[in-house]
């Protein structure tokens, strides 16, 4: 039996204490995914500025989807669930997402055919996504909640990664 979702998510946020950001907050939140969920590739993106790149910023598996790899958003139906609305998307099947997804076949080469992807979002903007892979049919509605819930605590750390990158350090000196 896993651990309650609460404390896989205060695993997470215990790990948002390691000077090793956001590496730590992300592998601290893979635990929390596989107890909870289970995958077969995880990785985080974050949205370029201009919105129309994602750039993958962690991957279990790096040889097939490596950190610093690019996707360009396509405007459709799916970047407007995860981006506009914030709605997570659930592909059960290869069938749900290849529409989507450029690289479906190629995904399903690794035994993969099922995708969760879930929106991260900050005071209305998007900032990124969590994606979760797994075999076809093993993701249903029910994963979505806990899901969520552990991806919302991926947000403070690619904050401080953005901030970081833009040459700003900490939130001091912000107007409150």
């Amino acid at each position: 039996m896993t651990r309650p979702l609460a404390d896989s998510i205060a695993a997470v946020a215990r790990a948002w204490r390691e000077a090793d950001q956001p590496r730590a907050t992300f592998e601290a939140a893979g635990v929390a995914f596989a107890e909870q969920i289970g995958f077969g590739l995880y990785t985080v993106t974050h949205i370029l500025p201009g919105g129309r790149e994602v750039e993958r910023l962690h991957s279990t598996n790096p040889a097939a989807y490596a950190v610093g790899g690019r996707k360009p958003v396509i405007p459709n139906a799916f970047r407007e669930q995860m981006f506009g609305t914030g709605t997570p998307f659930l592909g059960r099947t290869p069938a749900d997402f290849s529409p989507y997804f450029p690289d479906h076949a190629f995904i399903v080469s690794l035994g993969l055919g099922c995708v969760m992807n879930l929106p991260l979002f900050f005071g209305g903007a998007a900032l990124g996504s969590i994606n979760l892979l797994d075999r076809e049919g093993v993701y249903d509605t029910h994963h979505v909640a806990p899901a969520l819930a552990i991806a919302q605590m991926v947000v403070p750390a690619l904050i401080a990664r953005n901030l970081a990158v833009a040459g700003q350090t900490s939130l001091e000196g912000e107007s409150q």
